[in-house]
């Protein structure tokens, strides 16, 4: 497919910010968010920021952006209504956990804090955060249905597909988590530095099972499937059908060199998994840098996610180019 830049920066923004989000949600769900209201709010408003961005983007490419609305209406049956369902859903509990952080910004002596601040107000943190948690990584799930739906599309048409996109949006959360924390001046807990370590090299692990299931072949399918005829007799083009490369070609039939796509890979894998991983072991070995390697491992993933995300797309080909 022709990657648009449109949807990388979707997918990569919003995962990322819908991974922080489901961070904090799990976090106030077994109430472990043990950090001031101030970094509560600043997480949160970080996360629906890069969320919002990324929806925003995805419009870019649309020809009629102002009719986006409407995709929302087939949630029944379609995996792209159901992720813009969730992703407005998402707003709510989110924008409910700012208005319950906000209160500690009351000032303690008056009345109305004592009217709002009681001790069942933790309760509505943890229900609300795991609602928030929930539907964020739901999105993100959601997301990538979209793409291993469909039969068409072989190297997407995948069981990790999905699970990818989800530790991928996880993973991101947690290193963003971890730098925020820094920033703020906490500790950073060794449990969700260890936990993003493990993730980082469990997000390697399933790119690289994907990567040679791409390599694998060709997928099973013909050009008996890419026309629809239901023969079986081998299905021949007696005559091109286009002298010349039309919108089908441009837009699904997209070529990688193959020795460019093995050094994008690589260059994926160093970035996106291996220097953040290296970035967060420097952190045990000097604490006092944490903000600085944290930055860089975020970085680092950051450009590491935009690589992989653009191959995700470059390497794969529409059935009918067996056609075309």
């Amino acid at each position: 497919m022709n990657p648009a830049y449109s949807v990388i920066l979707f997918t990569v923004l919003s995962g990322v910010g819908y991974g922080l989000l489901a961070v904090l949600g799990l976090l106030c769900l077994f109430s472990l968010n043990v950090v001031s209201a101030l970094m509560n709010i600043s997480v949160l408003l970080i996360s629906l920021m890069l969320i919002t961005a990324g929806l925003v983007s995805s419009t870019s490419h649309l020809g009629r952006p102002e009719r986006a609305w409407r995709a929302l209406s087939q949630w029944r049956t379609s995996w792209l209504s159901r992720e813009g369902v969730l992703a407005v859903l998402t707003y709510v509990p989110a924008l409910l956990l700012a208005l319950v952080w906000g209160i500690e910004f009351v000032p303690e002596n008056s009345v109305l804090w004592a009217e709002l601040w009681t001790d069942e107000i933790q309760n509505y943190i943890s229900v609300i955060g795991g609602v928030a948690g929930l539907f964020a990584i739901s999105t993100v799930f959601c997301t990538g249905q979209i793409y291993a739906s469909l039969r068409t599309i072989p190297a997407w048409h995948y069981f990790l597909t999905t699970p990818i996109y989800c530790v991928l949006s996880i993973t991101s959360g947690l290193l963003l988590w971890i730098l925020l924390s820094s920033l703020f001046g906490y500790d950073i807990n060794q449990i969700i530095m260890l936990l993003t370590i493990g993730m980082l090299e469990a997000s390697l692990i399933l790119k690289w099972v994907y990567w040679r299931y791409v390599d694998s072949a060709e997928f099973g399918v013909t050009k008996a499937d890419a026309t629809g005829f239901e023969t079986q007799t081998q299905v021949q083009n007696l005559e091109p059908a286009n002298q010349t490369k039309n919108y089908l070609m441009r837009e699904m039939g997209y070529h990688v060199a193959r020795k460019h796509a093995l050094k994008l890979r690589r260059y994926a894998a160093l970035a996106g998994f291996i220097m953040p991983a290296l970035f967060l072991l420097l952190v045990f070995v000097n604490p006092s840098y944490a903000l600085v390697f944290s930055f860089g491992a975020i970085i680092s993933l950051l450009f590491g996610l935009m690589i992989e995300r653009w191959l995700f797309f470059a390497e794969a080909k529409h059935i009918v180019t067996l056609y075309y």
